[in-house]
């Protein structure tokens, strides 16, 4: 984390960050995942100068897609998701179509967590650093992505095709302290994994 990092959770995300002694900046959510009312002194989170944004229960974003446009909204670029994979597969599924309306607004999205991080790229070109222990994986996130290039580890490849029923770019392992990503067209779907 650095300073100047804002931090906005989605509903039950406000008792993770807590946990960790985080204060957010701002708490949104239909409070389906905690309740916080009845609660007094610090257990609060207003009383830790926190923001709360109440939604309704019945809504077609889900809190965190609604926590991300809340952040557009204050013109932010770089977005980084934690605690958005595992879980319940259908959040996990609506978490990377949220990625997805974000890059289509030219933002940049990770969703991180213990052991797996994730990311959605329009066409064009990504320098990913190695992290120890992890496999590099590219997909389709769509039908088919063109032009698929990737150097720096042990299986490259050079303008190639990805769809979305054949996983051939799975589990692909560094070779070089970077690996060099481009695609010319679809939506890649980057997942660095680890044990």
């Amino acid at each position: 984390m650095n300073d100047d990092d804002f931090i906005i959770c989605a509903d039950g995300g406000y008792l993770h960050a807590k946990a960790e002694g985080i204060i957010p900046d701002v708490l949104i959510g239909d409070f389906d995942s905690m309740d916080f009312k009845g609660a007094t002194g610090l257990s609060h989170p207003e009383n830790n100068g926190c923001e709360i944004i109440q939604l309704a229960a019945e809504k077609d974003d889900t809190d965190t897609m609604v926590c991300l446009k809340y952040g557009i909204d204050r013109k932010f670029e770089n977005f980084f998701i934690l605690g958005g994979l595992g879980g319940r597969l259908d959040h996990t599924i609506a978490n990377l179509q949220t990625i997805s309306y974000a890059i289509d607004l030219g933002k940049n999205v990770w969703i991180i967590d213990g052991k797996n991080r994730v990311t959605l790229r329009n066409p064009g070109m990504l320098t990913i650093e190695k992290l120890s222990e992890y496999k590099l994986s590219l997909f389709s996130y769509g039908e088919c992505c063109a032009g698929v290039c990737i150097q720096g580890v042990k299986y490259p490849l050079k303008d190639c095709l990805l769809t979305h029923s054949f996983p051939l770019g799975v589990s692909n392992e560094f070779i070089e302290s970077k690996a060099e990503i481009s695609h010319s067209s679809g939506k890649l779907c980057i997942v660095l994994s680890k044990d």
